[in-house]
């Protein structure tokens, strides 16, 4: 992988959001792991992560997308987001840059919290974009296509 620029509602370098798992497979080769799972709340089948440990990085599929990528999501500091390194700033450092980026409104909710940690995530709906948070630094960003409201379907990418 080439550049490391996170392009939202479109996704990162060759891996756009829509491939198939067969094209995203050519693009970067073959993952460390895949984890099936059921989305939490949703009975609309089941979701595949593929995890590239080496590019510390994770593309999500969705059954009841026809198992194109939906999601991406990244952990390491390599990756820039608007040109900014953001993983690893503490949470405030991270909402100042989101407020600069003009991004909309985040939704901060405490997702885990327990002696040893403390787990939040901080939604753009706008952006389709989630910050996760571990101890108030940045530790992964996640994002997928834009959400066309009227419609309730992706916006794919060109």
């Amino acid at each position: 992988m080439v550049s490391k620029d996170i392009k939202l509602g479109k996704g990162l370098d060759k891996l756009k959001f829509g491939m198939t798992r067969e094209e995203v497979k050519a693009a970067i080769g073959e993952p460390n792991e895949v984890e099936n799972y059921n989305p939490l709340e949703e009975d609309e089948g089941e979701s595949e992560a593929w995890h590239y440990d080496e590019l510390e990085l994770s593309a999500s599929f969705d059954e009841e997308d026809d198992f194109k990528l939906t999601s991406l999501a990244v952990s390491s500091s390599d990756y820039l987001f608007e040109g900014v390194n953001l993983i690893g700033l503490s949470q405030e450092e991270v909402m100042q840059q989101v407020e600069l980026m003009d991004l909309g409104d985040v939704e901060l909710e405490t997702v885990a919290e327990d002696d040893t940690m403390q787990q939040s995530v901080g939604s753009i709906p706008e952006a389709s974009l989630n910050l996760w948070f571990e101890d108030g630094q940045l530790s992964e960003i996640q994002w997928g296509p834009f959400w066309d409201e009227d419609e309730e379907c992706y916006i794919w990418p060109d």
